[in-house]
């Protein structure tokens, strides 16, 4: 996702299973447990019904960085009329 310093962060883009839900607490915890590196764990987590797909099956990276600053453009909106 978009960051003013760094450039960019690290937003986990998860598609559940039909009926599951997934909180952002839950999946850092299971990536603790893997004892992924902590500069590694994502900022942020994105639920998606299906991920963009080229017509070949290869996920549009572009397409969801793209749909996450949308999203993060909407809340600062949102929040500033506040």
């Amino acid at each position: 996702m978009p960051d003013p310093v760094f450039g960019e962060k690290a937003c986990a883009c998860v598609v559940t299973l039909p009926g599951e839900t997934l909180a952002f607490s839950e999946l850092v915890a299971f990536l603790r447990e893997t004892q992924i590196a902590s500069f590694k764990l994502p900022e942020r987590l994105e639920l998606f019904s299906e991920l963009p797909v080229s017509p070949v099956g290869k996920i549009l990276k572009r397409q969801l960085r793209e749909t996450i600053a949308e999203r993060l453009a909407q809340e600062r909106a949102a929040h500033s009329k506040a």
